[in-house]
């Protein structure tokens, strides 16, 4: 019944014999073999003599012609085979020798890139000797006998093989299994009673990243039946089982499975990912699986679990008894489910099933809110829900129906400062939604309502239409901010493109951190730091949440430290996504002071506008203005700043009127300006105002252990400001004998109240002990006092006027 192809070449017939020479039979383009020999036309012969005397070669044949030409049916083994053989004898107990290969085989559906063998033909049957097979780089060694009468044995090992090279341990939609395996099999017997042995030591066994340990493994098969144990052990893993398996139609199976104390949440994360990283499990039981595996109602299985230990962060579950999921035939049942824990006593009770596709399963009881800590690794709650829910539906899409009375709860994010607190309300569920009208919470001492809906498709979470009102909310958020703000907000949108939307309105905002103010002038020209989110991750991570969301401080924004107070107005929008928020639009600074070098600057413009559509960068554009006295002269200088953070272009002016590098020897080292023309003359402009920056750096490198002194002084004695600023030491004044000492100042500053402001100023030079003392008083916002004792020992009292146009 095999279909050999054409054939061409020369015979010879005669005395019943057919004498072939350069015979060619081939078999589509590749397929060949090369005969020559004699060959009895028919057998047994009358005169007893020779059946065959021939040499077959053979080249990418298919094994499949041979295997049903020779009836080897029983064997699943394909292939192109090659080599060579030599037969003579009779027909049916040939002898002979010969060597055959075997590319691209699959045996029993398991691949290898190819075979070879020496064959001995003996009459009675064939041995195959110096087997070797190659798989996944690696050489399977083994021999064999194949009688005609139907015996048989063989051997074969294969050391350090790929488990993943494996097909046969390959499931499709779930993680590989690695590692390297020993494989050793042997066996005898007859075709109709096989009796194999096989044993396979596996080390360092992993399914996806998680280690498994070892797994030591036995198969024995006596005629249709096959006797199995396992063992795998690991620090965390500890199974054993047993069992047995018929080769029949219907595949009877017997199998027990025991687990002890065994870690559970490495595995169970291998086929759900996300699964919080601080939630573990441990556990201990045991499965049964009887039945008849190729009946569709035939199968049956019985687990129990007697220890169960759930670790959410912090929080625990165990079970309450004996928890025990089975199968009959079709059906999913979970007979006995119930979890306990800290204000949680869970029960799950239904079934699925799988012949009509119908789940029915019913929760009810009291869940702690910590439970979402498994699968929200970023949140922490706490809290109690009762829940009474149902789930219907297909398993390809189920439905979940239901409520949950949530009494007293309270939900933390890792990445906000501030608890959901006081959560309480009726949470609902159908179909299609989970609607949360009517829930209310407490975040920052202040009250917040939440409404809408999470839209789902099956159990997993789809879109989101939430609103959430906030009042009187007190934040800490961001470092160092203290507000106090309403909100109006919006989630809407599907869960990979969903925008938060709305407004803030800041009734009260004030910015305290302290600030080292030691490198702002003349700054270092480096770019700022990228502003960043607390908690933030990839866009992708959080399913590409974008803002569109207006921030309105009325006056209402505040800084307050050690270098500035002010008070400003915004009306920004925070666009762009968590990962890379962007904010447009302005702030304006209505009025304020900043310190700098122990001198009181009055802010009597500014602004910041936010237009960068590619990170957040605002351009200031300041206008402040201080008094610096000297004997005999009082100057107002004005200090206008624009620019970003990364290019801020500075330009000082003074009234009385002098020139820019007087101007900054006038601020940073208490000089008057020099009066001789002939002194002046002995210098360029650019060449003093590049000495006095030059003087200005060497005070920075001094302004680190100035900051930390100054930081001891003020905690100790309460006072709001206290600098030691090295002096201006001028070189050129010194050069044509102008008496000019090294020298340094010290600086306190102490704000009596919001309106009144005390400064005491002193030289530490070794030859002057000049005193500067200011009392300050804000009337109002537009009217100020100065009374003040100059270095020369005089007093002034000056007014200002504030006029805005």
């Amino acid at each position: 019944n095999v279909t050999w192809g054409d054939i061409a070449g020369h015979a010879i017939i005669a005395d019943a014999y057919a004498y072939v020479k350069n015979v060619v039979v081939t078999n589509g383009a590749t397929a060949r073999m090369d005969i020559e020999g004699t060959f009895a036309l028919g057998y047994p012969r009358r005169d007893g003599g020779e059946e065959i005397d021939a040499r077959i070669r053979a080249t990418e044949w298919p094994l499949t012609d041979y295997r049903a030409a020779f009836e080897l049916h029983d064997y699943p083994v394909f292939g192109a085979l090659g080599g060579e053989i030599h037969l003579y004898g009779k027909y049916e107990e040939p002898y002979g020798f010969g060597r055959l290969t075997l590319d691209r085989g699959t045996a029993y559906d398991e691949p290898f890139a190819s075979g070879v063998t020496s064959l001995r033909f003996e009459g009675a049957g064939v041995r195959l000797d110096g087997l070797e097979v190659q798989k996944a780089g690696t050489t399977i060694t083994g021999a064999a006998y194949i009688g005609w009468d139907g015996d048989y044995s063989f051997n074969a090992d294969g050391r350090r093989l790929a488990v993943d090279a494996l097909d046969l341990t390959y499931f499709p939609g779930l993680p590989a299994l690695t590692g390297f395996a020993d494989v050793s099999a042997a066996g005898s017997g007859t075709f109709d009673e096989p009796r194999y042995d096989v044993k396979i030591s596996v080390f360092d066994l992993f399914v996806g990243d998680e280690g498994i340990g070892q797994m030591t493994a036995q198969a024995t098969l006596r005629g249709l039946t096959v006797l199995y144990s396992f063992d795998i052990a690991s620090p965390r893993l500890a199974a054993s089982g047993t069992g047995q398996f018929g080769l029949t139609d219907i595949g009877e199976i017997e199998m027990t499975v025991r687990l002890s104390d065994t870690s559970l949440d490495p595995y169970a994360r291998v086929f759900l990912p996300t699964l919080s990283p601080y939630t573990s499990a441990t556990g201990g039981g045991s499965v049964r699986v009887w039945g008849e595996v190729y009946t569709p109602d035939g199968l049956h299985v019985d687990a129990a679990v007697d220890d169960l230990r759930v670790q959410l962060f912090d929080y625990e579950l165990r079970n309450r008894g004996v928890l025990r999921v089975g199968l009959d035939g079709q059906i999913v049942r979970i007979d006995e489910f119930a979890l306990s824990g800290d204000r949680t006593a869970l029960e799950l009770s239904g079934h699925i099933d799988l012949a009509k596709d119908e789940v029915t399963l019913r929760a009810n009881g009291d869940a702690n809110l910590a439970v979402l800590q498994g699968v929200l690794p970023e949140v922490r709650g706490a809290g109690r829900a009762e829940l009474s829910a149902q789930i219907g539906g297909s398993t390809a899409a189920p439905t979940l129906s239901g409520n949950a009375l949530i009494s007293d709860g309270r939900l933390r994010s890792f990445a906000f400062p501030h608890a959901l607190e006081a959560i309480n309300g009726i949470v609902t569920f159908d179909a299609s939604a989970v609607r949360l009208d009517g829930l209310r919470a407490r975040l920052a001492d202040g009250t917040v309502q939440v409404g809408g809906r999470l839209g789902l498709r099956g159990l997993a979470l789809a879109d989101y239409d939430v609103t959430l009102t906030g009042l009187d909310l007190r934040l800490r958020y961001p470092e160092g901010m203290r507000s106090l703000v309403d909100a109006s907000l919006a989630l809407q949108g599907p869960v990979d493109a969903a925008v938060l939307s709305g407004s803030v309105l800041v009734r009260s905002a004030v910015y305290t951190p302290p600030f080292d103010g030691t490198n702002v002038f003349g700054g270092s020209g480096a770019a700022a730091a990228a502003p960043t989110v607390a908690g933030a991750v990839s866009s992708e991570g959080r399913g590409g949440l974008r803002y569109d969301v207006r921030l309105i401080a009325p006056s209402t924004l505040r800084i307050e430290n050690d270098l500035a107070r002010l008070v400003a107005s915004a009306d920004l929008e925070l666009r762009g996504t968590v990962e890379r928020p962007l904010v447009f639009g302005r702030a304006d600074v209505e009025r304020g002071e900043v310190t700098f070098e122990g001198r009181r600057y009055l802010i009597t413009r500014g602004s910041l506008d936010f237009t960068n559509p590619e990170r957040i960068q605002p351009f200031f554009d300041v206008e402040a203005e201080t008094r610096v006295r000297v004997p005999a002269q009082t100057y107002r200088v004005t200090l206008r700043v624009a620019g970003t953070t990364e290019r801020l272009q500075p330009e000082f002016t003074s009234d009385p009127p002098l020139p820019p590098g007087d101007v900054l020897s006038l601020l940073l080292g208490d000089t008057t300006p020099a009066g001789d023309a002939e002194v002046a003359a002995l210098r360029s402009p650019n060449q003093r105002e590049q000495d006095l920056l030059q003087a200005r750096a060497t005070r920075a490198l001094t302004g680190a252990l100035s900051a930390e002194v100054g930081k001891v002084v003020q905690d100790t004695f309460g006072v709001d400001t206290f600098q030691i600023t090295p002096l201006l030491v001028d070189p050129y004044q010194q050069a044509v004998g102008l008496n000019v000492n090294p020298a340094a100042r010290v600086t306190i500053g102490k704000r009596i109240s919001d309106r009144v402001y005390l400064t005491y100023a002193r030289s530490l030079s070794s030859n002057t002990r000049d005193e500067i003392i200011l009392l300050e008083y804000d009337q109002s916002d537009t009217l100020g006092w100065i009374l003040s004792q100059n270095e020369d020992g005089t007093y002034a009292l000056d007014v200002r006027k504030r006029v805005t146009f």
